[in-house]
C-alpha cells in the first residue's frame, strides 16, 4: 500500500506536465540520443548488441547522485546491493550473488573500468570519477570481459584527455554539512600528447546515524580520488593510453540496526556465563535500542567509546595500446595493476553501546554466583581476558566489533586481436590475472555468551584473529565472431577456455593465550595442543590420533568451457530481435572466517549459469522514442553462498557452500521517450522469478533446511524506475527544468525461506565430550528477515545556460524519508539490519570552460 500512495504525486506530475507541452509542434520534439558501447570489445550502438545493456552518461549519473557503483541499484532494475559487517558491498544481478563479505570474495558482477578488471569489491566504491559513461550488460559476460562472472558486467569509460583546452568544475553543498567538488583540466600537451587530470573530494562535517543510548553521531564521510591519463599517438598506427588512480577513504562506516539480541551459550551444559547483555538488550524494558523493529532510518547503535571508520587507500595502473596493422587488422593490449590497503579500518557488528568494564566488575548475582554465595567479589571481572582485564573502568566492552588490515596485489593482461572485414568481425586473445590476498581480520566478541563459557582461564576469550593469504592466477583464450549472414541477420559465436588456480594459507589466530588455553581445555582435554601465544588455534583432523592446531594451507584448480550464442535479426531499420544462449563460470575461492576447525575453510567450488535471453529494441515515433523488451531464463548449478557447518563446542559456525540447482527467470522493461521537446520520461521495469530446485544448508539462525522451494536471497520480484524530466525557456540564454525520479523494490528476503514445515535434525561428534545434537523442531520463516515493499523518490529543480556551460540545481534524496535496508544478518548474538539512507537535500553547480 505505501508504494501505490507514494506513486500518486510522480504519477500527478507526469501528467501535468505533458498535458502542459501538448501543444509543441511535432517539429519541435527531440529525438533520442544513440549511445555507442564498447559491450563486444568494439564501439557500437546498443541496439546492435543481442544483449540486454543499461547506459548512463556522465551528466545523467551526476544528475543521479551516482557516487558509486551502490548507487547504481537505485537507477538498474534487477540490481541490488547489501552491506556487509566485514565491509566489502555484495552485488546481486537479477537474482545472481554472492553472499561472502570476506576481502578476497570475487563478485558474481565483474567490475571494470576501460574494460580492465577491478577484481575484489571491496575495491570497487571508488570507480565512477570522472566518467564518460557506465554500461551495466546483463547475464553471463565470460566469453570476451577478462574474469569469468557469473551475473554480468560494468564497465566503467572514463573521460578521455582532448586536444582542445578545457575544464570544469562541480561542487555541491548539502545536508550534514556535506562538501562535494570535482574538477578536471584536459588539453594537449605536445603535438601528440593529450593529458587529464580528474579530482574528486566528498567529505561531510556530521554523521547522519543517531545513536539511541546516547548523544552521539555517525556516518560522516571523508573520500578523495584523483587520475591523471594521458593518450599518446605513437606514430600513424599506434596509440597508447595511460592511468593512474588512487583513492582513499576515511568514511566512518555503517552501523547495524537492532532487531533481536539472542544469547548463544556453548560448551553445551558446563556453560555458566552471566548473560551480561541480557537484561539491557531487552526489547521489552529497552525498546529503544532496537531500532530495527521501528523502522526510524536514522536510529542506530555502535561501541560507546569507538568510532568505527575505514582506513583504505587505492592504487592503480592502466595502459591501453593499440596498434592497426591494416585497415581491417587492430591489436589491443591491455594492462591493470591494483595495489589496496587497508590500514586498519573497523566495523560495529553488534549495534548495541556494549558495557563499561566497570560494570562489568561491579556485576552481582547469577546462577554461578549463587553457588558460591557472592564470595568471590570479583568473580565476573574473569570473562575480561587479554588487554581487557587491564583497561579502565570507564572504558567499553563491546557486544560485536571488528578491526581489520591488510594489503591486496593485482595484475591483469591481455592481449587481443580485432579483424573487421564485411561479412565478419572476429576478436581472439589471451588473458592472464594474478592476485594475492594477504588480510588480518580480528573479531572482538566481548562479553558474548558463546566465547565466554565461565570467568576462568581456559574457558573464555574475547577476541580471536582471522590471517588469510590467498594467492590466485586465471590464465584464459578467448574467441568471437560475429557473421553478418545477410543485411539483417548476424550471428555471434563465442568460446573462452579458462584455468583458475586458488592456493590458501591461513588460520584463527589467538592473540592474547585465553583463546589457546580454551582450545586446549576443550578440544584437547586440558593438554597442551602444541600452539603458541598469538599462533594459530584452528584444530586440524579434530578427532582423529594425529589432532593438532596449526596454519591450513591448500588449493583449489578449476578450469572451464564458456560459450555464447546469439543472433540478432534487423526487423526494420527502427527494430531489431535477438536471441542467445550463454553459459558462464564464476571460480571458486576461500572465506576468512573464525575457524574452529579446519574444514571450516574448505573452498566454495565454481558455480555454473546458462542463460537463454530473448530481446526486442524498438526505435519507435520518428526516433523519439526507445523501447528495449527482454526475457530470460538461468539455468543455475552450484551458486556459492556463505553458509554454516556444524563443529564441536560452538554448534554451529560460518563456512562456503554450494547449493545445487537453482532457477531464474524473468522479463525486464527500458523506455526512454521524449513526449515533447520540453519532457522526457525514463521507465524501467523487471519481473523476477527465482527458486532453489535442489539444495539444503543451513540459515542464517542456524537451522539446518532442505531449501528446494525457497526463492533466492536479494531477489526482488518486481522493481521499477521513473524518470520524468521537463525543461522550459527563461530567456533567450536560459532554460529551467524540474525532474522527479522514484525507484520501487517488491520485497526480498535477506535469507532462504524454506518450503518446510520443520527443520532438519542435526547429530555430529556423538559420543565426544563435544557432540553436537540439534533435534529436529516446528520451522516458521522469520519474517524479520524480510524488506517489506519500498519507494524511493527524488527530485531536482535548477537552471542552466542553453550554450551548455553552466547549471544549477537544488536537489533532494529520498524525498520522504522512507525507510529501507539493504540486508538483514544474524552477527554472533544479534540480528540487525543495515539501513538504507535517510533524506539528504542540497545544492550543486557545476559550469565548464572551453
Amino acid at each position: 500500500m505505501t508504494a501505490k500512495f507514494n506513486l500518486h504525486p510522480l504519477a500527478l506530475f507526469v501528467l501535468f506536465a505533458a498535458e502542459t507541452a501538448k501543444a509543441e509542434a511535432q517539429s519541435d520534439i527531440s529525438t533520442i540520443e544513440v549511445i555507442e558501447v564498447t559491450a563486444q570489445k568494439r564501439s557500437q550502438a546498443i541496439s546492435e548488441i543481442p544483449m540486454a545493456i543499461s547506459a548512463f552518461n556522465d551528466k545523467q549519473l551526476q544528475e543521479l547522485g551516482v557516487e558509486d557503483t551502490t548507487d547504481l541499484a537505485m537507477v538498474v532494475p534487477g540490481f541490488n546491493y547489501s552491506d556487509t559487517a566485514f565491509g566489502p558491498p555484495v552485488y546481486t544481478l537479477r537474482g545472481v550473488g554472492f553472499n561472502e563479505s570476506s576481502a578476497q570474495a570475487t563478485s558474481t558482477v565483474g567490475i571494470y573500468i576501460d574494460e580492465i578488471t577491478i577484481p575484489f569489491p571491496i575495491m570497487t566504491k571508488a570507480a565512477n570519477l570522472d566518467l564518460a559513461r557506465v554500461e551495466i550488460l546483463k547475464g553471463p559476460q565470460g566469453t570476451l570481459f577478462g574474469r569469468n562472472a557469473t551475473a554480468g558486467a560494468i564497465n566503467y569509460i572514463a573521460a578521455k584527455p582532448t586536444e582542445s583546452f578545457e575544464t570544469g568544475v562541480i561542487a555541491s553543498v548539502g545536508s550534514f554539512r556535506s562538501l562535494s567538488t570535482e574538477g578536471f583540466v584536459t588539453g594537449a600537451l605536445t603535438e601528440n600528447l593529450n593529458a587529464r587530470l580528474a579530482i574528486r573530494a566528498i567529505y561531510s562535517g556530521e554523521g547522519w546515524q543517531q545513536s539511541v543510548s546516547r548523544d552521539d553521531r555517525l556516518g560522516e564521510k571523508d573520500r578523495l580520488a584523483a587520475r591523471v591519463s594521458f593518450d599518446w599517438t605513437v606514430n600513424g598506427k599506434t596509440t597508447a593510453h595511460i592511468a593512474v588512480n588512487y583513492n582513499s577513504d576515511r568514511s566512518e562506516t555503517l552501523a547495524p540496526q537492532a532487531i533481536e539480541y539472542i544469547a548463544a551459550k556453548a560448551g553445551n551444559a558446563i556453560n555458566g556465563s552471566f548473560d551480561v547483555f541480557g537484561p539491557i538488550l531487552d526489547p521489552v524494558t529497552n525498546p529503544q535500542f532496537f531500532p530495527g523493529n521501528r523502522r526510524d532510518i536514522r536510529a542506530a547503535d555502535w561501541t560507546a567509546d569507538r568510532t568505527p571508520a575505514l582506513a583504505h587507500n587505492m592504487y592503480s595502473l592502466s595502459l591501453n595500446v593499440q596498434h592497426a596493422y591494416s585497415d581491417t587488422l587492430r591489436f589491443v593490449s591491455l594492462t591493470g595493476l591494483h595495489r589496496f590497503e587497508d590500514n586498519g579500518s573497523e566495523y560495529e557488528r553488534g549495534g548495541a553501546a556494549g558495557v563499561s568494564a566497570g560494570y562489568i566488575r561491579n556485576l552481582t548475582g547469577g546462577s554461578l554466583d549463587t553457588v558460591f554465595n557472592g564470595i568471590y567479589q570479583d568473580f565476573y571481572e574473569g570473562h575480561l581476558h587479554g588487554d581487557y582485564a587491564f583497561i579502565a573502568d570507564e572504558e567499553y566492552v563491546t557486544s560485536d566489533y571488528v578491526f581489520q588490515q591488510g594489503e591486496i596485489d593485482s595484475f591483469s593482461q591481455e592481449f587481443r586481436f580485432i579483424k573487421e572485414l564485411p561479412r565478419h568481425v572476429w576478436i581472439a586473445g589471451v588473458y592472464l590475472s594474478n592476485s594475492k590476498v594477504d588480510y588480518r581480520t580480528t573479531q572482538d566478541w566481548g562479553l558474548a555468551t558463546n566465547v565466554n563459557i565461565l570467568p576462568a582461564l581456559g574457558f573464555g576469550f574475547n577476541k580471536l584473529r582471522n590471517v588469510v593469504v590467498q594467492e590466485t592466477s586465471t590464465r584464459s583464450a578467448f574467441t568471437s565472431v560475429d557473421w553478418h549472414y545477410n543485411d539483417k541477420l548476424t550471428y555471434t559465436f563465442g568460446l573462452r577456455y579458462s584455468y583458475d588456480v586458488a592456493k590458501y594459507d591461513g588460520c584463527t589466530e589467538d592473540l592474547d593465550g585465553a583463546g589457546l588455553a580454551l582450545f586446549n581445555q576443550f578440544f584437547f582435554g586440558g593438554n597442551d595442543s602444541g600452539g603458541t601465544v598469538k599462533g594459530c588455534v584452528t584444530v586440524i583432523d579434530f578427532g582423529q590420533p594425529g589432532q593438532r592446531v596449526g596454519n591450513i594451507e591448500d588449493s583449489l584448480k578449476e578450469d572451464s568451457l564458456s560459450w555464447r550464442f546469439a543472433a540478432n535479426y534487423q526487423w526494420s531499420p527502427a527494430i531489431s530481435v535477438y536471441a542467445s544462449y550463454n553459459r558462464g563460470f564464476k571460480a571458486g575461492s576461500y572465506p576468512s572466517l573464525a575457524a574452529i576447525v579446519a574444514n571450516q575453510l574448505d573452498p566454495v567450488v565454481q558455480e555454473q549459469l546458462d542463460a537463454f535471453e530473448l530481446g526486442i529494441k524498438a526505435s519507435l515515433a520518428e526516433n523519439t522514442a526507445q523501447l528495449n523488451l527482454a526475457a530470460f531464463y538461468y539455468d543455475y548449478k552450484d551458486k556459492q553462498l556463505l553458509t554454516k557447518k556444524t563443529i564441536p563446542v560452538f554448534r554451529t559456525a560460518f563456512t562456503l557452500g554450494n547449493i545445487d540447482e537453482s532457477y531464474i527467470r524473468g522479463v525486464e522493461l527500458d523506455l526512454q521517450w521524449f513526449a515533447t521537446n520540453r519532457l522526457f520520461i525514463g521507465a524501467t521495469a523487471s519481473y523476477i522469478d527465482s527458486e532453489v530446485t535442489s539444495g539444503n544448508g543451513f540459515n542464517q539462525l542456524g537451522q539446518s533446511l532442505d531449501f528446494a522451494g525457497s526463492p533466492l536471497p536479494y531477489t526482488s520480484s518486481y522493481q521499477a524506475n521513473l524518470l520524468a524530466k521537463y525543461e522550459w525557456n527563461l530567456q533567450k540564454e536560459y532554460s529551467m527544468f524540474v525532474a522527479v525520479e522514484g525507484a520501487f523494490s517488491s520485497q526480498f528476503n535477506a535469507d532462504f525461506k524454506a518450503n518446510v514445515s520443520q527443520t532438519s535434525p542435526v547429530a555430529d561428534f556423538i559420543g565426544s565430550p563435544v557432540e553436537v545434537f540439534i533435534p529436529a523442531e516446528p520451522y516458521l520463516y522469520d519474517d524479520r528477515f524480510t524488506q517489506p515493499d519500498y519507494f524511493i523518490a527524488n527530485a531536482r529543480l535548477g537552471f542552466e545556460s542553453k550554450a551548455g556551460d553552466w547549471r544549477a540545481y537544488f536537489w533532494i534524496k529520498n524525498l520522504t524519508d522512507e525507510y529501507y535496508v539493504s540486508s538483514v544478518v544474524k552477527n554472533n548474538e544479534m540480528v540487525a539490519a543495515y539501513p538504507g539512507t535517510t533524506r539528504t537535500f542540497g545544492l550543486t553547480f557545476e559550469m565548464t570552460f572551453f
